[in-house]
């Protein structure tokens, strides 16, 4: 396998020598809510505070208003550049199951994604469809977040937990949200009272992150594995939401109690790229 390069320009970055990337793929599989795409591999969207533009030129992937040290800093984990995807569809690739699906959602990739936004966003996703969740979560950095520009368009930023440090149940009335606003207000409060610590998250083992996690009103096992595997790299985490359910019924015949147990022992570390590929499969093939 080729060694990743980064080329560094002005304000963009390539990378090159990328196997299984499609950021179609990636940006359409339930994962993350700020990247919209222009045309096929081909988007924009905001993370870490940057609204970035990100396409595919021949093999290459550029990334557009996005400072060399920011990348390095943030975007190599977030874009997950340094695994080694292709070690990874072997091994799963011996259930057949998951390898017709990795044949059709080939190039996904796990997002890590910044923690406080990933919680918010899975806290905001609870009972929603996809379109409703991005809908309200830009809704949300429009209210909260910070303007940044790009291409002619405005964008906003993801707040900062210290930035709602005193929002109210009545500021987040604009979302209609409903019983989620009281979670969000007790997640923000733990999180800045480092009460809930993502970096003790992330060295803690698995089963005893989404313990604390769960700590957090309103969030149950389908949101905290979502947090633990969009953000904190726990990949036996496998998220168990509506499509995985009827996946996970449908294909394999495992009841809804019975998955966490079925996916590690069949699925192990990989539990959480196997959930992503059944996902994108199963949503797409209604």
């Amino acid at each position: 396998m080729c060694k990743v390069e980064y080329v560094f320009l002005d304000d963009r970055v390539v990378i090159k020598n990328v196997n299984d990337f499609s950021l179609s793929h990636t940006f359409d599989c339930g994962q993350s809510f700020r990247f919209n795409m222009i045309e096929k591999d081909h988007f924009e969207g905001v993370a870490f505070g940057r609204a970035v533009e990100l396409y595919k030129e021949d093999k290459d992937i550029v990334i557009t208003n996005l400072k060399k040290s920011e990348f390095l800093e943030k975007w190599v984990d977030f874009l997950d550049l340094e695994r080694d995807y292709t070690k990874i569809k072997n091994e799963l690739s011996q259930d057949e199951i998951i390898k017709k699906a990795i044949v059709f959602g080939s190039g996904i990739r796990i997002l890590k994604q910044d923690f406080f936004e990933c919680l918010i966003s899975f806290i905001i996703s609870q009972q929603n469809s996809i379109p409703k969740i991005k809908k309200t979560v830009e809704m949300f950095c429009t209210l909260f977040g910070k303007e940044e520009e790009l291409n002619g368009k405005k964008y906003y930023t993801f707040p900062t937990p210290d930035m709602l440090l005193n929002l109210t149940v009545s500021d987040l009335a604009p979302l209609k949200i409903g019983y989620r606003d009281k979670y969000i207000i007790d997640a923000i409060k733990k999180v800045n009272s480092k009460e809930i610590d993502e970096h003790k998250l992330f060295n803690m083992p698995y089963t005893e992150a989404k313990k604390i996690l769960k700590t957090i009103s309103g969030v149950g096992d389908k949101v905290a594995d979502c947090v633990l595997l969009f953000s904190l790299n726990k990949f036996e985490a496998f998220p168990v939401d509506t499509w995985i359910k009827r996946a996970m019924e449908g294909l394999y015949n495992v009841k809804e109690k019975e998955i966490p147990n079925y996916s590690r022992l069949n699925f192990g570390s990989y539990s959480g790229f196997a959930q992503q590929y059944i996902f994108y499969y199963i949503r797409n093939n209604k």
